[in-house]
């Protein structure tokens, strides 16, 4: 489930919607926004010390199509600087 909240930065109000996936490797994520947003997917980052976050993203598009490089939890991370930001996050099975 999609979670939205709009954070205020210097006088800018941005719309924020972040949704956590459980998906697998070849999966692809599909991301269609009311306006042109920044868009990111990051990998879970686990307990090890050692282990990095992935981050795909992209910016200023109204819509994306990322192919997630292995299984795991993966967030979707949209920011928009549009109050009323509508957007739909699906996935196509690999």
């Amino acid at each position: 489930m999609a979670k939205g909240v709009v954070i205020k930065l210097r006088g800018w109000k941005m719309a924020v919607v972040k949704a956590s996936l459980k998906l697998f490797g070849g999966d692809t994520i599909v991301v269609r926004c009311s306006a042109n947003c920044h868009i990111h997917l990051m990998s879970e980052k686990s307990s090890a010390a050692n282990e990095q976050t992935n981050i795909l993203s992209v910016q200023n598009r109204a819509s994306a199509y990322l192919a997630v490089p292995y299984s795991g939890i993966w967030n979707v991370l949209i920011d928009s600087h549009s109050q009323s930001l509508e957007h739909s996050i699906s996935y196509v099975a690999a």
